[in-house]
This record gives C-alpha cells, structure tokens and sequence, in this order.
C-alpha cells in the first residue's frame, strides 16, 4: 500500500521522529490505528451504557443479591483507633 503524505504530514513526523515520540516514519500508522482504536472502544462502550433507570434496576438487584444475615460491626470495631491505632492522631 502506498500513502501520499502532504508536506504539512511530513514535516510532523519529522518533528515526532526528532522528539523521540516515534522511530519511524512507518511507526505513524500504528500510532494512528491504536488511536482509532481507542475512539472506537470509547464509541461502543458509550452506546453499551445503561440510561438511569437501568441503572437503577441493576443497582438495586446487586444490593437485594447480598445476604441480609451478615452481622453487624460494633461501634468499637469501627472506631477510628480500632482502625488506625496510634497512627491516627
């Protein structure tokens, strides 16, 4: 494949090659795909997003799966010496 660069390009890959950014003129097309990747990921993780009753719902299910038998914690058990010690003060 053959890729016509305009001179604008070229002087910016030049500049990039002699900032250490990349080491060849041909690192630009994996830099430039791992970009487009990166867009797309963003692009499909957007359109997967749950609106707010969704979100909602999936909330809710994930706090009414956990057990309600579990034992609560005493006061002292979460006191700030009880959990820093001395580092505390």
């Amino acid at each position: 494949m053959t890729i016509h660069l305009k001179p604008e390009q070229e002087q910016v890959i030049g500049q990039a090659i002699q900032a250490g950014l990349i080491t060849a003129a041909d690192d630009v097309v994996e830099v430039g795909l791992e970009a487009i990747r990166q867009r797309l990921e963003a692009r499909l993780g957007a359109k997967g997003s749950l609106d707010a009753e969704e979100w909602s719902r999936e909330l809710h299910a994930w706090v009414h799966g956990h057990s309600t038998t579990s034992p609560l914690l005493s006061d002292e058990a979460i006191s700030r010496e009880s959990i820093y010690g001395s580092r505390g003060q």
